[in-house]
């Protein structure tokens, strides 16, 4: 009879065992573990690993190779968390230089990449590949946001600051100022606007002046360009004549005019000591009264000559018994009375 309890202990230990090993089972599956699976274990070291778990999956290119099977403290006491994932594509040839990326998927999720490296030495089970953790969204925005945030408070209260001391400024006397001033700078404007006006109004009225002048100014610049060449000829003259010059013509012409200069001083020096024929004709006044009388006796003389052509010259040898009295003769009769009364 006890052989049939024994096999009732059998049976329940069994049972038992079935139920922890299915258990075991259906939890690592559940995890997404394959018991029944060669296991690829890797491991990567991070400071932060924050929205990932033991269940997260291994992405390579976008594709599921894996999930995260572990993680923990690091036994040295840094505060590291050790991270391991297994890698269930056995054809996937992982370099010891590979990187195991953690990222974020969208805003609220977090997911882990296989990264390979450019190594000829491949990786074995159990080693230690590069970690690489990048900022969360929600990290990233805030890291930008902060500094901006930052700036926005100081900001804020510099603005505050500056409508403060606004407001002590601007009294009831600083904005009657203000006011006036604002209506000052509207006439401003009201006068240049009537000037702008005026200014139209001449333009208009002069614009056929100015089409005239635009004309005028066009012709003088196509006659400029019409003899363009004769005005190169001109300048080449004047260039050959600046060269003949500078080559020592003009110092010799500077120097003739400074000799010609003394000599004509001189000249003019002597004149005026009375030196010389026109010294004396400007120095002695006997050569002016010599003339001035021999043109009054010349004007006498044809006077009478006028008066009495006979007295001079007859026709046929009769002359006037009784000559005519000219001006000659009553001035000289009247200049010999006056010298006879004087005497």
């Amino acid at each position: 009879m006890p052989l049939p309890k024994l096999k009732r202990e059998y049976t329940i230990a069994l049972t038992i065992m079935a139920g922890v090993l299915l258990l075991v089972f259906g939890i690592n599956y559940l995890k997404g573990l394959d018991l029944l699976q060669k296991r690829n274990i890797y491991h990567a070291v991070y400071n932060d690993i924050s929205g990932v778990n033991e269940s997260t999956p291994l992405f390579f290119r976008g594709l599921k190779v894996g999930q995260v099977v572990h993680t923990e403290l690091m036994p040295d006491g840094s505060g590291r968390i050790a991270l391991s994932v297994q890698v269930d594509e056995d054809r996937l040839k992982i370099p010891k230089d590979s990187r195991i990326r953690i990222y974020s998927a969208d805003i609220f999720t977090r997911a882990v990449s296989l990264e390979l490296g450019a190594s000829t030495e491949l990786a074995g089970q159990g080693d230690t590949l590069l970690g690489n953790a990048e900022l969360s969204l929600t990290e990233s925005v805030n890291e930008q946001i902060d500094p901006l945030k930052r700036k926005a408070e100081g900001m804020l209260a510099n603005i505050d600051s500056v409508l403060t001391s606004l407001q002590k400024i601007l009294n009831a006397e600083a904005r009657g100022d203000i006011d006036a001033s604002f209506s000052s700078i509207r006439q401003t404007l009201e006068t240049l606007e009537r000037t702008a006006a005026r200014v139209d109004a001449v333009v208009a009225a002069e614009s056929e002046a100015l089409k005239s002048t635009i004309e005028n100014v066009n012709a003088v610049s196509g006659a400029l360009a019409r003899n363009g060449d004769r005005m190169d000829r001109i300048f080449a003259n004047l260039d050959t004549a600046t060269t003949a010059l500078a080559g020592g013509r003009l110092d010799s012409l500077i120097a003739d005019l400074g000799s010609t200069s003394r000599q004509l001083n001189a000249m003019l020096i002597a004149m005026n000591q009375g030196k010389g024929t026109m010294g004396k004709l400007m120095k002695d006044d006997s050569l002016y009264n010599n003339l001035n009388a021999a043109s009054a006796e010349l004007e006498l003389l044809l006077e009478d000559l006028r008066m009495n052509p006979n007295r001079y010259f007859s026709v046929f040898g009769k002359k006037d018994k009784l000559p005519k009295l000219s001006k000659a003769d009553i001035e000289r009769i009247r200049t010999s009375m006056e010298q006879e009364l004087k005497d």
